[in-house]
């Protein structure tokens, strides 16, 4: 009896242990907001000034994303991250100068139509992404050929064809390691593209889509400045691009609800391009998961999947994935994420869960993501006991928190 009390002693011992070695981001996951209800918001990047075949596929998307609709009457939303200029080709070929087309311009109209026909039915919500998908002075900088000859065509471009790293709108990628902007060229960019973005949408900029995911505290600063209140993340920043211009200067992880320069975080959590096998049945999974952990679903899209050459089968994919996630989760919501972020910030909606009885399930489902400490727990014993914890509590709350028991 006494080795056994020992033993019991030395296995309570290993769990404090670990819970202490871990405790930050335990207590992370746990002080991050638990949603009472399934979300999926569908938010798709690049879209704006660039080729004319983007209005005839926004008019699609439209008419697909009406043809759903929630239990509140609600349709879905697609997150429209804008791209408001690209470069005036013939002008740069006469000048040698940069000079730029904006969103504007009478050649868009068709787009702009077609995006504000979303909007007003409620199924587009827009999302400053940047004046350009890039440094100006980057490109006019760069002694790749490729990028010298796109910056000179006579019609409009697609930023997808540039090289990954002189995407990046927030820092200088002539060279490799990347090396910051001056601050005063963030703030005179900024304040010219939220003008430039209030102008075009008639709206201010609420909620920014960092070009690449790769920003700094002054951009975020110069953000909030000009009335951004949420940044979309993939959760982590990125702070440059490093030797062989992959996304580098990682900080920490970022949660929903995180607290930045004057903003707060939002995360994309996974993805849906079916360019990339990402599929609906790919993005209902991802769904599930979420909803496990109560947690939103944000998923990651961009217009390339649907103005290219197989778009058609993006389009079906996208009306499958409406279809199947309504029948999966009967209390699935629909909304735009400005209205996500200002629940999870301000709290003050009954999408927020508050009873801690009902977060202690998605907590521990969450834990998963502790890959370490995940397989600490398992070794020592430790979740049989937390999956026990959620099974009582599922025998004494309500029955959707039934059948949450960690894998």
């Amino acid at each position: 009896m006494e080795f056994l009390v020992y033993l019991f002693y030395i296995w309570l011992l290993c769990i404090i242990s670990i819970l202490t070695v871990f405790a930050h981001d335990i207590l992370a996951l746990w002080r991050e907001p638990v949603l009472s209800y399934p979300v999926m918001i569908v938010e798709s990047d690049d879209w704006g000034a660039g080729p004319l075949s983007q209005a005839p596929a926004l008019t699609r998307l439209v008419k697909i994303l009406n043809s759903h609709i929630d239990r509140r009457g609600r349709h879905p939303v697609m997150t429209i991250a804008i791209i408001l200029a690209i470069p005036d080709g013939l002008k740069i070929e006469s000048s040698g100068e940069y000079h730029r087309i904006i969103l504007d311009h009478r050649d868009f109209e068709p787009i702009i139509q077609a995006l504000n026909d979303g909007v007003r039915d409620g199924v587009f919500s827009p999302q400053l992404h940047g004046l350009e998908h890039y440094w100006p002075p980057t490109l006019m900088k760069s002694d790749n050929s490729d990028v010298q000859a796109w910056l000179r065509q006579g019609q409009p471009q697609s930023t997808e064809a540039l090289p990954s790293h002189v995407q990046s709108r927030w820092i200088n990628a002539v060279s490799l390691p990347s090396s910051p902007l001056a601050t005063a060229d963030i703030a005179t960019a900024m304040q010219e593209e939220t003008a430039v973005y209030s102008r075009v949408t008639g709206q201010p900029a609420l909620v920014a889509v960092p070009p690449t995911f790769v920003w700094d505290d002054e951009v975020e600063r110069c953000w909030a400045k000009h009335g951004v209140e949420f940044v979309v993340t993939p959760g982590r920043r990125y702070g440059c691009r490093g030797n062989q211009g992959e996304p580098a200067c990682t900080g920490d992880v970022l949660r929903n609800g995180d607290s930045g320069c004057g903003v707060t975080y939002l995360v994309r959590n996974d993805y849906f391009e079916p360019e990339k096998g990402h599929d609906a049945n790919y993005a209902l999974a991802a769904m599930t998961k979420k909803v496990k952990q109560g947690r939103p679903c944000l998923l990651e899209t961009h217009r390339s999947n649907f103005i290219g050459e197989d778009s058609d089968n993006a389009y079906a994919e996208l009306d499958s994935l409406m279809q199947q996630a309504q029948g999966c989760f009967p209390d699935l919501r629909y909304m735009d994420t400005l209205e996500l972020g200002r629940a999870i910030r301000d709290g003050s909606c009954d999408l927020i869960e508050r009873e801690w009885q009902r977060r202690i399930s998605p907590w521990v489902a969450r834990l998963e993501q502790l890959s370490h400490f995940d397989k600490l727990a398992r070794l020592i014993g430790l979740k049989p006991v937390l999956n026990l914890i959620v099974f009582l509590l599922s025998l004494l709350l309500q029955p959707r928190l039934a059948g949450t028991l960690l894998r």
